[in-house]
């Protein structure tokens, strides 16, 4: 587990790497939200552009999540030992 280097207290749930997640759930509620939101307003559902504006943000969120998860485990292990 990992500690705070202030008061070496462990610190765990969401406290850790916290921007992280924040930033990777963002991409990935922005891209949905801008997705429906346009598709809704332009009734375009199929549009080449908004694709390709809201696939990379969607998937720059979900690697962002995937990069912090694999980071708090190999902290978990290391720690461990």
């Amino acid at each position: 587990m990992a500690r705070n280097e202030i008061s070496m207290m462990p610190v765990s749930g969401w406290k850790r790497h916290f921007w992280g997640k924040f930033v990777g759930f963002g991409l990935l509620f922005i891209g949905a939200g801008f997705y429906v939101a346009w598709s809704i307003v332009f009734n375009t559902w199929a549009d080449v552009g908004l694709t390709s504006f809201v696939i990379p943000m969607v998937i720059f969120g979900a690697l962002e999540l995937v990069l912090v998860q694999n980071k708090i485990r190999e902290e978990d292990s290391t720690s461990s030992m």
